[in-house]
Parts: C-alpha cells; sequence; structure tokens
C-alpha cells in the first residue's frame, strides 16, 4: 500500500511534467500573483526534494504567466 506522502509525491511530479506540454488550467479567480505564488510554493516544495528537472518546467512556466 502506497503512503499518502507518495501518493503526493507521485501526483504533484506527474502534474508539473505535464506543464512541460500543456498550459495551466488556473481557477479563474486567480490573479497573477496568485498563479506566482502557487508556482513558487511549489519550487520550494521540489528543492527540497532535490526534483531539480521538474524545478526547470515550473520556472518555465512561472515566465508564461500574464
Amino acid at each position: 500500500i502506497m503512503s499518502d506522502d507518495n501518493y503526493n509525491s507521485k501526483l504533484i511530479i506527474s502534474v508539473v511534467n505535464e506543464m512541460k506540454t500543456k498550459q495551466p488550467k488556473w481557477p479563474k479567480s486567480w490573479n497573477k500573483k496568485q498563479k506566482i505564488e502557487f508556482l513558487d510554493d511549489m519550487l520550494l516544495w521540489l528543492e527540497q526534494e532535490q526534483l531539480y528537472e521538474q524545478c526547470q518546467i515550473v520556472l518555465n512556466a512561472k515566465k508564461k504567466i500574464k
């Protein structure tokens, strides 16, 4: 049985990897600042997990936010 932490890690990595080829679908109510804050939080987690390839994907996604 997979632990919740392991499941959540796999889920986050999967979502980030999708960002390589697809634009995120943000909640309609989110402004640019909220999107950036969300991605910054994601970056912190990815750095702690030493998932540097995914960090680069998130950094690229941040550049595309309008």
